[in-house]
């Protein structure tokens, strides 16, 4: 399944970057992806379109201790983590 998420951050969004890079075991132990992310102007919000094997690998990823010590230590606001939408069909140009 394919979701779109957003949540602000308090850090750069080449901080944000380097905090996925080090995630990757994390995402890869819960079947998760990143396709794409972006930032808005002012780099305070983050929005990304992932890709999860089940919900349940989704909800042990961002409940995981470790997973959101490290968030935390990056810059995220993880009460502003919300899932907006699942996706069915995108393109990437």
């Amino acid at each position: 399944m394919r979701f779109l998420a957003t949540f602000e951050i308090t850090c750069s969004f080449e901080r944000w970057l380097k905090l996925v890079d080090d995630l990757k075991p994390h995402m890869d132990k819960h079947g998760l992806k990143l396709i794409t992310a972006m930032s808005n102007e002012d780099q305070t919000r983050v929005y990304d379109l992932g890709e999860a094997e089940t919900m349940a690998g989704v909800e042990a990823f961002v409940t995981d201790p470790e997973v959101m010590q490290m968030r935390r230590d990056a810059g995220v606001i993880l009460e502003t983590h919300e899932v907006i939408t699942a996706i069915s069909e995108y393109h990437i140009f």
